[in-house]
């Protein structure tokens, strides 16, 4: 069973800071006990406002969201995969959703894609690995909170806010189509500062296959619209992460 959100530190210590002040309120008015009144308040007041740490759960995540990304970032390096990463999602050969990333920098195309297939060969321009996307478990996860599936760039807000206000994944997000392209922009908040550390552990692996919270949202926006979505351009801008995308046919 999971543990409420009211057993979490953060949550928890305000509980327990409000109910010493009440006390120390109460002993204040009613009782002579007045320096007894005034510890007790100030214990609220501290254990309210000043014991506010982050979970064992929420360090935990992010040690695993970092270890996720290690490997593949080595992985891509020694191969010298250079593209950009497509999201494409179920249908045809795919069963589930992948992530194509182009051995070079020039897209040809996407090429046949099996769920079975790692390893890409074809024509120039459609050589490259295809990888289940890392943050599909988490797209899964808000899309099975929501209930019900909503296609289309709005069914993909739906997801998108499920994973930033249910699952605490970003402050905010927007979508915005524009011309031939997709704007997406994500407001990172808890894991602003994993973010950061990211991109200097593993450089490029942001517009290659997204880290698994932006991966996360790049999988829902493909699967909603059930059309392959191409990484344009990223870009990082104080605690906005950018990506321009492209909806392919």
């Amino acid at each position: 069973m999971k543990p409420s959100d009211m057993l979490r530190p953060e949550y928890s210590s305000k509980i327990v800071g409000a109910i010493f002040i009440a006390m120390g309120i109460y002993v204040l008015l009613f009782t002579h006990y007045r320096n007894a009144g005034l510890a007790s308040v100030f214990i609220g007041v501290f254990t309210a406002l000043i014991v506010n740490q982050r979970t064992v759960e929420e360090e935990t995540a992010i040690s695993e969201l970092e270890c996720s990304v290690a490997p593949l970032h080595s992985l891509l390096s020694d191969l010298n995969i250079e593209g950009n990463g497509v999201l494409v999602p179920p249908g045809g050969n795919l069963r589930s959703t992948r992530v194509f990333i182009p051995a070079g920098k020039e897209f040809g195309g996407l090429p046949d894609l099996y769920d079975e297939m790692t390893v890409v060969t074809g024509d120039a321009g459609r050589v490259g690995i295809s990888l289940e996307p890392l943050g599909k478990p988490l797209s899964l996860e808000a899309a099975g909170r929501l209930g019900m599936k909503t296609s289309g760039i709005e069914g993909s807000r739906e997801v998108m806010g499920m994973l930033s206000h249910g699952l605490g994944l970003a402050k905010s997000f927007s979508v915005i189509e524009e011309d031939d392209n997709i704007k997406l922009r994500i407001t990172h908040g808890t894991y602003g500062d994993y973010c950061d550390r990211l991109r200097d552990d593993s450089p490029g692996i942001c517009q290659k296959t997204a880290c698994p919270l932006c991966s996360a949202y790049l999988t829902a926006l493909s699967e909603s619209l059930e059309r392959p979505v191409r990484i344009v351009t990223f870009d990082k801008e104080d605690e906005h992460v950018k990506y321009t995308l492209k909806v392919l046919e």
